[in-house]
């Protein structure tokens, strides 16, 4: 599968849940030239982010980054995999 295609099919998983790190994350969206996935805090609360030079910017949610690919040419990464292995369901009822 093409890196390209790979991305379009994550991309859909955005807005899922995952737990992660011991807590519940939502994929907040796929950066693909930077190979990684953006998971955010999906609570309310809000922590101080800082700008790239280390400095008090603003608020928003606690994000993680998650690398896409693994450090052998067309792998995935096993943070990815265990990522994708911790999909959080959702039980829809009719």
């Amino acid at each position: 599968m093409e890196d390209q295609d790979f991305v379009l099919r994550i991309r859909s998983l955005i807005g899922s849940h995952f737990n992660h790190l011991g807590r519940e994350w939502v994929l907040h969206e796929v950066l693909a030239d930077e190979g990684v996935l953006v998971l955010s805090d999906p609570s309310n609360k809000a922590i101080i982010q800082e700008n790239l030079f280390g400095e008090p910017s603003r608020k928003g949610p606690e994000t993680v980054l998650i690398p896409l690919f693994g450090k052998v040419p067309d792998t995935l990464s096993e943070e990815l995999l265990e990522l994708l292995a911790n999909k959080v369901g959702t039980d829809i009822t009719h």
